[in-house]
């Protein structure tokens, strides 16, 4: 099976978003953060009555809300612009047995059973190497081979969390 990919810079931002706010940590700060600033606007409003400026409450509540998705901005952004092959045409060849990754720079062959784990999400199939290098795949670059490409996933003995249609 051969796929053609080429990740545009706003598509690597919104996954990067997406693969730091499904985890469970993020998920917890957020929640902590929407309270902190319900907190904050409840002691402006005049509900909440205290002889203290809330500073923690609206320092936190600003760095969970504001700073952490802007650093995830600017951290995605800049991880595009400086790695190069992020931003090349890449074909991937996807048989049995190997996944031959070509680029306009590079060219790499990798065996299934040295793959970490396979994760398909709404809009990507990313390739996990290890726990923290994966390489992503758009799914609107696969088309109906998504089909094809879950099977063969699936007759590896590698981890993965494919989704069922």
């Amino acid at each position: 099976m051969r796929i053609e990919t080429k990740i545009e810079l706003k598509d690597y931002i919104k996954l990067m978003y997406i693969l730091t706010y499904r985890r469970r940590g993020m998920i917890i700060a957020n929640i902590m953060g929407l309270l902190l600033f319900t907190f904050t606007i409840m002691y402006f409003v005049g509900i909440i009555e205290s002889d203290e400026f809330p500073w923690m409450p609206v320092a936190f509540s600003v760095l969970i809300i504001i700073v952490m998705p802007m650093s995830v901005y600017f951290s995605a952004k800049k991880n595009y612009k400086t790695h190069s092959r992020l931003q090349e045409k890449v074909i991937y060849e996807i048989s049995e047995e190997t996944i031959n990754i070509t680029g306009e720079s590079f060219s790499s062959e990798m065996t299934w059973n040295k793959t970490y784990k396979v994760v398909e999400l709404k809009d990507w199939f990313l390739f996990y190497q290890n726990k923290l290098v994966a390489n992503i795949i758009p799914k609107q670059s696969i088309g109906d081979h998504r089909y094809k490409l879950r099977e063969i996933v699936k007759n590896q003995k590698i981890k993965n969390k494919l989704k069922n249609n």
